[in-house]
């Protein structure tokens, strides 16, 4: 009951803002337009329940979005070549002196008794480590430094990511609703302007998407993610200067 409270309370906080109901407005904006322009939202409906249907089609939208956002991390990683948390923190990356990821290594043996550099020489043992102690971090960081960089670091990742993952669902909307647009004003006594007007604007938006999704989401996502991944690691390091030992729950 605590954790559906805490749930509830936490739905229209800044990252769930930026990460799931930005993203979910964007995926869902084809369909607005037709609300409007085949009488399902009406000029006589009142504000309160028009808005309202705008809100429940975005918070549907927002559950899509970030199902599909965690689906594609794993993939979206292995084309980066690893983990950026991981990434930074490995001897070949040039994101961090040597002095610093020591540091940053001394202070997970400190707080979690994880020994990163003891295992260090196996590869495989040295991502699963490196993968719970950052997953680690993350709730210390939300114990210790609730309100530090990494917090808008990480919203900026989690909306990047999951209009990534789910652009292409805005494309197959836009295409949807400039198909029935051009069908519509066949079957139905409606304004044929107006719809074909509309099916145009559905396309350029579909096309729009596409060219945003494969020419400049990428390389913006892996940017920030690896940004984000190394404002953490710092923000961990500072915190852990002042913080006390914290607990080994659970993160998103």
């Amino acid at each position: 009951m605590r954790k559906e409270a805490r749930s509830r309370m936490s739905f229209f906080d800044a990252y769930e803002i930026r990460a799931r109901l930005m993203p979910a407005a964007l995926i869902a904006s084809p369909l607005v337009l037709p609300l409007f322009a085949f009488g399902l939202v009406s000029a006589s409906m009142s504000t309160a329940l028009a808005s309202a249907l705008l809100v429940m089609v975005i918070y549907l939208f927002s559950h899509v979005v970030a199902f599909l956002g965690r689906r594609s991390e794993p993939a979206l990683w292995e084309s980066w070549g690893g983990s950026p948390s991981l990434t930074v923190l490995s001897d070949a990356d040039k994101t961090f002196p040597a002095v610093t990821k020591k540091a940053i290594q001394k202070a997970i043996l400190d707080i979690y008794s994880m020994d990163l550099e003891a295992v260090a020489g196996d590869a495989a043992k040295w991502r699963e480590q490196g993968t719970e102690a950052f997953r680690l971090v993350r709730q210390y960081l939300r114990q210790h430094d609730p309100k530090g960089v990494w917090t808008s670091q990480n919203a900026e990742y989690g909306f990047i990511r999951n209009t990534l993952a789910s652009a292409w669902l805005c494309a197959v909307l836009a295409g949807l609703v400039a198909a029935v647009s051009c069908g519509v004003p066949w079957w139905f006594d409606h304004a044929k302007t107006l719809h074909g007007a509309l099916a145009i604007v559905a396309v350029v938006i579909g096309v729009v998407v596409l060219v945003i999704r494969f020419a400049l989401l990428p390389k913006v996502a892996r940017s920030i993610a690896f940004r984000y991944s190394e404002s953490a690691w710092l923000c961990f390091l500072n915190a852990s200067k002042t913080g006390g030992k914290a607990s080994k729950g659970g993160g998103d």
